[in-house]
């Protein structure tokens, strides 16, 4: 399942996340992936701005609800890159381990990308996932998400003129089953319009009872 989010970073927020990665030392890509596959630059994580910028995009996706309806985050990791002229990373999956929060080891479940910068910004450097129904080439506008299941195949094309910059990321999520996080979307989904349509307090307990028992079974904390 693809999730497209609009507008996780509103305009002050973008501007703030995009003011911090401009002032960063950026190094090498390679330092987190192979040089066969990848060529582009990274924020260093040991620069001071980072933690600021980390904390503004990931606090921006954890207030919509439906990022952690679906993605029960348990933890997230991110980094911020940025694609020049000449730059691209070919056909690969994320790693199924990660260090995370504190150097903690984490499962990836689900990666998301969070565009810095307009398609109108870049030529080439579309980022195009693998699906079970075929390839879906994506640009999205800044400041808005995508969040797909971290075991897909994707790249992202040369960029030919511009620069493409992004926030980068992966989640563990406490439901690693993608069909289970589906189900629970789609019964809140559905409980949340009959509520609205028929506010009947019964109604939205019997849903509720519903989806948390399931959460019950399913959820590994």
């Amino acid at each position: 399942m693809l999730l497209h989010l609009e507008r996780v970073l509103d305009d002050d927020q973008l501007a703030e996340v995009r003011r911090i990665v401009e002032a960063a030392r950026f190094v090498d890509g390679t330092v987190s992936g192979t040089a066969t596959l990848k060529r582009n630059l990274q924020v260093d994580r040991a620069a001071p701005e980072f933690d600021k910028a980390l904390r503004i995009v990931v606090g921006a996706l954890m207030r919509r609800g439906e990022f952690k309806s679906y993605a029960l985050p348990k933890q997230i990791t991110l980094e911020f890159n940025r694609y020049d002229p000449g730059m691209y990373y070919r056909t690969h999956m994320d790693a199924a381990l990660m260090g995370g929060v504190r150097g903690q080891p984490m499962r990836t479940d689900l990666s998301f990308t969070v565009a810095l910068t307009n398609p109108d910004d870049y030529t080439g450097g579309d980022f195009v996932l693998e699906t079970p129904y075929g390839e879906q080439r994506i640009r999205v506008p800044a400041g808005n998400a995508i969040v797909y299941p971290s075991g897909m195949l994707h790249r992202v094309e040369a960029v030919e003129s511009g620069s493409r910059w992004a926030a980068i990321g992966w989640i563990q999520s406490m439901l690693r089953d993608e069909a289970q996080r589906r189900i629970l979307l789609e019964l809140e989904t559905l409980r949340n319009r009959t509520v609205a349509a028929l506010p009947d307090p019964e109604i939205r307990e019997r849903f509720d009872w519903v989806h948390t028992n399931l959460l019950r079974y399913w959820v590994e904390v």
